[in-house]
């Protein structure tokens, strides 16, 4: 008889919420990259854009960390 390997993360129905809001982040900075790139590079508002995007990024890698610390 062959054994079962179980998956090292938890169901997708579990964690439906979060992998949402992840989703949600990466359109986000999408959007944003997006906006940054017409813009001139020393111009305030891209810098502005710049700094949002790193927030974003970094709120991005604290929720995949999070997630992969529940498997």
């Amino acid at each position: 008889m062959q054994r079962v390997h179980l998956p090292d993360s938890p169901p997708p129905l579990l964690i439906w919420r979060e992998r949402s809001a992840l989703d949600q982040l990466e359109r986000d900075a999408q959007a944003l990259a997006g906006r940054i790139a017409r813009l001139r590079p020393h111009c305030h508002h891209r810098i502005e854009l710049e700094a949002r995007l790193r927030e974003l990024r970094c709120r991005q890698m604290r929720l995949e960390c999070q997630l992969k610390g529940r498997s």
